[in-house]
């Protein structure tokens, strides 16, 4: 029995504590926050335990799922790879470039295994799509369109809804819309089409909207291949939408969550009942994209196989993403090549 402890107690953490607690032959230690209130809550709601430092969590696992904001990556991140503790890290690798830059150099220098959750690229659609193109089924890529949004985020979790809507109304703590959601679309389409060359966005960003925001993005790929990217927290509550369209020489690749799902049902038990419908998906667990990220991570240390995600992959994802805010700053172009944070 191998275990793992979960570093941060917000959203995101229940999200992978559920999917964890249905891996077997994994068992979750605990949690390590900064708000131990947090953490107890989601040892009543998970179990395990609380630690009451971050050396504490990482000298009692085997592995380490980090799952802080953003803006407090760095730390547990360098931590983990210091002691040699296998690591996830959701995604953005970091907050800032020079940070991303410390980790990748710590991961090589260490070896230790290091994993980005990067979750879009182990959706069922956007892996189907991308086997798709690798088998050229759709002929030389041509043009990519994503899209992903909602509604502004702020509740959910073992934190507060008011301390989560201050973090992401939080642009320098965030990174807004673009750093939090079109970074999934960022690194699918790089996983897809190879490199990029430069990066143009406009947006509600600088437009004084907060806490809604919308982006859209244009990528070029070094191959020639167009990217577009819109990304939202300007939709009404309650709403989230993603979509793929790929094109080729050869052909069209196109899903939309708003299609119908796989399982329809529309219950009337008896003439004086109220009609009941709902819509669900039959997929195992097996086939929920955050169980089979953190099981890739796990399979790729037992079995030392490469990380589908690695710290590169992270690093890069995180430059074009705030190459694309500065976009948005200048009102111009901006290339990858040499791009560099402003202070």
């Amino acid at each position: 029995m191998k275990r793992i402890g979960i570093v941060g107690a917000g959203a995101i953490a229940r999200t992978h504590a559920d999917r964890i607690k249905k891996m077997p032959g994994i068992e979750l230690a605990g949690y390590y926050d900064i708000f131990p209130e947090a953490a107890q809550r989601a040892v009543e709601q998970y179990g395990g335990k609380v630690y009451p430092s971050l050396n504490a969590l990482l000298g009692d696992v085997d592995y380490v799922d980090i799952c802080t904001t953003a803006n407090a990556h760095k730390e547990p991140v360098l931590a983990a790879l210091e002691a040699g503790v296998p690591a996830c890290v959701e995604k953005p690798l970091a907050r800032h470039l020079a940070d991303c830059y410390e980790i990748v150099e710590a991961q090589a220098r260490t070896g230790t295994p290091l994993f980005v959750a990067q979750v879009v690229r182990f959706f069922p659609q956007f892996a189907a799509a991308k086997a798709s193109l690798e088998r050229g089924d759709i002929g030389a890529p041509g043009t990519i369109r994503t899209v992903r949004g909602g509604s502004p985020p702020g509740g959910g979790g073992w934190g507060s809804a008011g301390s989560a809507r201050t973090y992401y109304n939080d642009f320098d703590k965030s990174g807004g819309v673009i750093l939090d959601v079109s970074i999934h679309d960022i690194d699918y389409q790089r996983w897809c089409f190879g490199e990029v060359e430069r990066v143009f966005a406009r947006g509600l960003r600088f437009a004084g909207k907060n806490p809604k925001d919308h982006a859209l993005i244009s990528l070029r790929f070094e191959n020639g291949a167009i990217g577009h990217i819109e990304g939202s927290w300007a939709y009404p509550a309650g709403l989230w939408r993603t979509r793929i369209e790929m094109a080729g020489t050869a052909g069209l690749i196109e899903w939309d969550s708003l299609d119908s799902q796989p399982v329809e049902w529309r219950i009337q038990p008896d003439a004086d009942s109220p009609p009941s419908s709902g819509a669900a998906s039959p997929l195992a667990d097996t086939d929920d994209p955050y169980y089979r990220e953190i099981a890739h991570f796990i399979d790729a240390v037992e079995n030392h196989k490469p990380m589908g995600v690695t710290a590169y992959d992270g690093l890069m994802a995180v430059k074009i993403s705030l190459a694309a805010i500065e976009s948005q700053r200048r009102g111009e172009a901006v290339r990858i090549d040499g791009f560099e944070e402003a202070n």
